[in-house]
Order: C-alpha cells, then structure tokens, then sequence
C-alpha cells in the first residue's frame, strides 16, 4: 500500500497536459479503441440481440444499437476534441454497464470495471480516481435499491452491509487495475517524452551536424580554390620543424610540387640559396616559441625558379588551449615586388642610363659628407659636362644622343670604383662621388685631380655606335668635401660651377672650385638682375658706326647696344651680351633694338642720309615663333620700309633645322629685310647655305682684317671670301678696318664696304649728325 501511495502521491503532484506529439499518439490510440469497439461491439451484439428477441427483451436490442451507432459516430468525428470524444465513450460504457447491471445482474459489472481502467488510460489517473469513486457509489447505489439478486447468501438480512462489501471488494480490483495501468501509461509517456527530447536533440545535433558539415564542405572547397597557397603543419617543433600535413591545390600549382611529395616535410621546402637566411630564422624562432609572424622571403619552385612569397603564420590552438597546428598563408607577390623595385627605380635611378638620378644622388651625398664630417677623411664631388654634346645630338638625333649617354655611362662605371658613385642629373650632365680618399687635404686633392684625369681621358676616346665613330670630350669640375658649414647643395653649387670654369677654359678641361668662382657666380647673377631692369630704366642706347665705299662715303651704318647703368657706370657688350643670351633676355632686348633701328632710320633720313642699317639678331631672337609677326608689327607701327634694315646673324643660325630658316627668311625678304652673315668664315662656313639662303652680303670678321696685308694667311683668307662673294653675287663689308694699309687692300681687293675705327667710332645717331654739319 505505501508504494501505491507513493505512486498515487508522486503522479498527482507531477500530472500536467501531455506534449503535442503524446496527444497526437492519445487521439490515434482513442480512434483505434473505438474502431475496435465498434466491430467487436457489433460482433458480440448479434447474440445477445437474438437472445433479446427470444426472450423479449426489446431494451436490450435498443441499448445495443444506440451504444455501437453512437460508438460509430465517435469514430467518425475527429474534429470532435479528444476530451469530448473520450468522455462520450467512457459514458457509454458507464451507461451500457448500469443497464446491464439492472438487466442482466452482477455479471456486468465488468463494464462498470472497464471505464476507470479506460480512464486511466484516455485521460490520466486524476480523472480514472474520480471515476472509481463515481462507479463504487453507482454500484452500492444501483445494487442497494435495485436489489440485485447477486447469488451471494452471507448477510442476506443485512443487504447493505453485503454491497458496501461487495462494492469494495470491486473498487480495490478496480483500483488496482486502473492505478497499474495508470502508472504504465504515465512510464509509457515519459519514456515517450524522453524518447522524444532525445529524437529532438537528436535532430537538432544532426542539423547541427549538417550545418557543420557544410561548412566543413564550403571552408574545404575555399581553401582548395583560394588563389593563396594554404599550409598546414603538425607542432612537431623537433630539429627540423613541424611537419606539413596538409597543401592546398595553389601550392602544387604555383609551386610545381605534388602532395605527396612535400607532406611529412618541413615550410624550408621552398627555401633556396637567396632566401634570406635572417628571414627563415626569425621564422623558426616564431613558431618554436608558437607565435604568429608575418614575413616576405624570396622562395623557388620544384623547377628552382625564384618567386616572391608572403607567407602569413599562424598557430592552431585545440579545446584545452594547446597549440595542434600551425597554418600558413602564402601567396605570391613577384608581381607587386617587381612594380615596388620599378617605383623604386624610377623615384631613384634615371631611366636611360640605369645610374642613379638627382635624388639618390643628394641622399648618397649627404651620407658621404657626414661620413667624411665623422672620420676626417676628404672626399671628392665631380660634376661632368660632355663637350659639345648638343651637336652630335642634333645632328645625329636623339636615338643617337641618347646611346652616346649610355656608353659615358658604362665607360664611368668601369672607370671608378664599386664604393664610389655614379649619377646622371639630366641631360648631358654626370656627377661622381668619390669617397675616403685622404685625411690630408693636400693628398686628396691630388687623388682626386687623379681620378678626374682618369675620366677625362677616358671619355675623350672614341665611341663606336651604330658602326658610326664619335668622340666627345667633357669639362669637369672638383670639389673637395667637408669644409665647414658644408651642405649637399653646397657641394652641387660648387662643383657645377668649377664645371663652368673648365667650360670656360676651353673645354676638356679640369677646374677645382675656389672661393673666387663663388664671388664670380654671385656678381653674374646681380648683373643679370641689373641688366633685366636696364631697359625699363632707359639705361641701354643705341650706337651707330659708319660703314662707307671706297671714297669714305656713308654707305650704311650698323647699330650697336651700349649700357650705362647707373650703379656699374658703362658695362662692356663683351660681358653683357653673352649675360643676356643665357638668360633668355636677349629676345626682349633684340626686339626694341629693331623698334630703334626704325626709329633711327626716320631720324637719318629727315637728315637726308638716306642708307641701310644693320642690326645683329641672336638666332635665339630669330628661332622665336611670333619673330616674323613682330618684325612686320614694327616696321608698320614706325611706317618703315623693310628696306632700310639689314639683319646680322651668325652662322650658328644654320646648324638646325636649315629648311625652317629658310622659309622665315624668306618671308622677312618679302618685307624687304636684307641678310648679312656677320663674323663669316669663324664658324660652320658652307658653301651649300650660301646658294640656298637670301642672301645681301657678308661680312669678314676683324680677326681676319688685322692680320692684312702683312700675314699672307690672313690675306689669302680675306682674297678667297672676296673672291667667293663676287661668284655668288653678294656684298662684302670688312669690319675692324684701322689702317690705311688695310683699308687700301681691301678696296683693291674689290672690297664694297668698310667699317672700323678708321672711319668711325660707335656713337649716338644724333652725335654722328651733329658731326656732319
């Protein structure tokens, strides 16, 4: 009794409403009892209906049909609800039991015994206990005042007593089977309840299983097409190094190696002979001590070709926190090495040549002078200009010009040592660094004279290019390094202009820079800035020197500038010439020179001097693109004819681009501008531009003038020009004529105009008037 008591007790307290799924099971099982009911029902019926017929009993034959048409109905009625459906048949039982008890007698109370056990198992123990009361009460009720004969003589004269017995004698079996098959079903439920949970958590580890598989799967089928080469290795971190257990498809294919042949060995497997070997131990020294790392090392593949590899390595850790595995990320990076070394190449070496450009060159020399600043040894700088470069350039082209520059180049390298440096600065300009040559300023002086006579002599050979042969000399210039306060444009400053200094001497010449060159630089430099101001301070005039025939006649006159500055007084044309056309201001200048001649020009002939004037063109002035418009301008600004002006212009003029010259001189010919070859036979003479160019006269240079009649070179010089002339038709004009000696051949010679401090010197076009009258 107490274990039943516990089981009563303990199922009392934990009933609750079975899950969805047990209540699914509870509505097939009620749909299947009823099913069996029915036809069982119906089969058993058949006899007791005939009995019922025979003997009578009409109630019976109703009960039986009402009880299995309303079973039937149940079964059918599955919208009906569980709790419905199972309270309408436990009724039914009850019902058909009472009316058999009073009908038939005792022997029906096993459907009265039937509905708790029935209960029990439709709808659980609390409602089967409740039933057991309710048919222990029916039966004491029913059997009591119905009087029941139940064929049991014992208390016949205390018939109460005899169905109280009775009625507990059949709530104990009763109870005993319902409590029993309660507890069965309420084991059942819960073993179906934990079968279940487990079903569900079995199915969620599986779709858990699935999800994981998958993206087992989807990682597996990355890593196997990733573009990176992917590596695992065991945590063997014995002599040799983990192991590796695991490549992917890009390792074989950019390193050449199959899996077979690379599992079980260790990462130096790509290792070569230019790998870094600091690189591969700081990687080993990472992974003893299982720590991430990140590198760039130079690696090979199976064929032993070099690549670029930058590998990412990273440590596995399992569950417990203990590294398993190492993984390597490696991918190659030749690619972006390359365009990094291209960038680098560019940013630092010059294109062309391959040597280092301005840039790498004024970090090379700041290292130089601070080391030189530290240990006290001298150091040298030397700036090298090729000698007329420009010409071979533009007569040869620039394809040319720019194989002379890669041979300098190669024949510098060969010529100096691996220590010293190298540059191209641009154009035709190279600069040497020359280090540790000696701490006493005496000796490395002369080892540095050394080594740039070396070089001197060395690119004064011949080139051989393109089967052509082509010498070019160069002027260098030395600067000793360190002296105090020294810096590296310091350095470049004083070398480029010791350069100009050999240049000036020369050429092909060699120069050491000297406190005075700096002085030079810095008063050139304020002349140009002074003589930039003179034309608009109104400190440039004009001159004027006669040219006459041979009976002292003016026949013409050339124009010449003068410059009285108001700080420097009169600054010779020899100095500020030159100035102006390296500066560039001699196209400004040549441009009011012409408005002056024309102004001249009217100012001469209201004096009735009615005679051409020359004026000299720098062929910087004449390369202009606008000169022809501006001419034109002028002469129409001043109403001048082009008639009264003779255009001086050198030789040089005809180097480059021959056919260009000719066409704008022949469109300054069409405004009836002369052209006269001013310093003939000092330059690149020819006779082919001679019979090409429109040309009106030539003029004979002094130099050649001075040294007639007595220099039979000289002579025979100036004999072969006038001579010439006539052939072709053009004026001659002897400049620099001092002597009557000289003025007396040159007429004899058939001389057509003379010009020279004989006749005149330079002055003012008003002064030169005034002398006349």
């Amino acid at each position: 009794m107490k274990i039943v008591r516990f089981y009563l007790r303990r199922f009392l307290r934990a009933q609750r409403l079975p899950s969805k799924d047990l209540q699914l099971w509870r509505d097939e099982m009620l749909s299947a009892i009823l099913l069996v009911t029915v036809c069982l029902g119906a089969l058993t019926a058949v006899p007791s209906v005939l009995l019922a017929i025979r003997d009578k009993l009409f109630s019976i034959i109703l009960i039986d049909g009402l009880a299995i048409a309303w079973l039937f109905t149940l079964w059918r009625w599955r919208s009906l609800s569980f709790v419905a459906r199972s309270w309408n048949f436990l009724l039914i039982v009850y019902l058909v039991g009472v009316f058999f008890l009073l009908k038939v007698g005792p022997v029906s109370q096993i459907y009265l015994l039937a509905v708790p056990v029935l209960t029990s198992l439709l709808l659980g123990l609390r409602p089967a206990i409740a039933v057991l009361v309710v048919n222990a009460l029916t039966l004491l009720a029913v059997g009591f005042f119905a009087d029941i004969d139940l064929q049991f003589d014992r208390y016949h004269d205390r018939p109460f007593l005899r169905w109280i017995i009775i009625s507990l004698n059949f709530t104990f079996i009763s109870s005993v089977i319902t409590i029993t098959c309660g507890v069965l079903l309420r084991r059942l439920e819960e073993s179906l309840r934990k079968q279940m949970e487990i079903s569900q958590s079995l199915k969620g580890e599986q779709k858990s299983l699935r999800k994981a598989n998958e993206e087992l799967r989807l990682i597996s089928a990355a890593v196997e097409n990733l573009n990176d080469m992917v590596l695992i290795t065991n945590n063997d971190l014995g002599a040799e190094g983990p192991q590796l257990v695991f490549v992917n498809r890009a390792f074989e294919h950019i390193s050449g190696y199959g899996r077979s042949e690379v599992l079980g060995k260790s990462l130096d497997v790509l290792y070569g002979e230019n790998s870094d070997s600091h690189e591969i131990i700081r990687i080993h020294t990472a992974m003893q001590s299982q720590q991430a790392i990140r590198s760039e090392i130079i690696s090979y593949n199976k064929a032993g070709k070099e690549f670029w590899l930058e590998i990412d390595i990273q440590p596995i850790n399992d569950s417990a926190g203990v590294c398993s595995n190492f993984v390597a990320i490696e991918r190659d990076i030749s690619d972006r090495k390359k365009a990094e070394f291209d960038i680098y190449r560019l940013a630092f070496f010059d294109v062309l040549t391959g040597l280092p450009n301005r840039r790498l060159l004024r970090d090379r020399m700041g290292v130089l002078l601070a080391s030189a600043q530290r240990t006290g040894h001298f150091g040298a700088v030397l700036f090298i200009d090729l000698d007329h470069f420009k010409t071979i350039n533009d007569a040869r082209g620039h394809a040319t010009g720019d194989e002379l520059l890669i041979e300098v180049a190669k024949r510098l390298s060969g010529l100096l040592r691996e220590v010293d440096t190298v540059a191209r600065i641009g154009g035709d300009e190279f600069v040497v660094l020359v280090d540790n040559l000696d701490n006493h300023i005496e000796m490395a002086s002369k080892m540095a004279l050394s080594v740039a006579d070396k070089i001197r002599i060395g690119l004064a050979k011949d080139f051989e290019i393109d089967g052509q042969t082509y010498s070019s000399s160069c002027s260098i210039g030395v600067t000793l390094l360190p002296k105090a306060g020294q810096s590296v444009d310091d350095l470049l400053r004083e070398s480029d202009t010791a350069m100009y200094r050999a240049k000036s001497a020369g050429r092909n010449q060699i120069a050491f820079f000297e406190g005075a060159m700096q002085t030079e630089v810095e008063e050139r430099l304020t002349l140009e800035h002074d003589l930039a101001k003179a034309q608009d301070l109104c400190e440039l005039q004009m001159v004027m020197q006669a040219q006459v025939n041979e009976l002292g006649v003016p026949v013409g006159a050339e124009l010449l500038m003068r410059w009285n500055s108001k700080d420097r007084g009169p600054v010779s044309p020899v100095v500020f010439i030159p100035l102006a056309e390296a500066s560039g201001l001699i196209v400004r200048m040549g441009d009011w020179v012409i408005a002056q001649a024309c102004q001249i020009a009217l100012l001469l002939r209201s004096h009735a001097c009615d005679f051409p004037l020359s004026v000299n063109v720098s062929p910087k002035q004449f390369r202009q693109a606008d000169f022809v418009d501006k001419v034109a301008t002028i002469l129409a600004q001043y109403q001048v004819d082009g008639s009264c002006l003779i255009f001086e212009v050198t030789e040089g003029l005809f180097i480059d681009d021959l056919q260009e010259t000719i066409a704008r001189m022949s469109k300054l010919s069409a405004l009836g501008i002369r052209f006269s070859i001013d310093d003939f036979g000092t330059g690149f003479s020819s006779l082919n531009y001679l019979k090409r160019l429109p040309l009106y006269e030539l003029k004979i240079d002094k130099s050649f003038v001075h040294d007639v009649p007595g220099d039979a070179n000289g002579a025979a010089i100036v004999g072969s020009i006038l001579s010439m002339a006539k052939q072709f038709g053009l004026r001659v004009v002897a400049e620099g004529v001092e002597t009557e000696a000289q003025a007396d051949y040159l007429i004899e010679n058939g001389c057509d105009s003379l010009q020279g401090f004989l006749y005149s010197r330079p002055i003012a076009p008003s002064a030169w008037l005034a002398a006349r009258t």
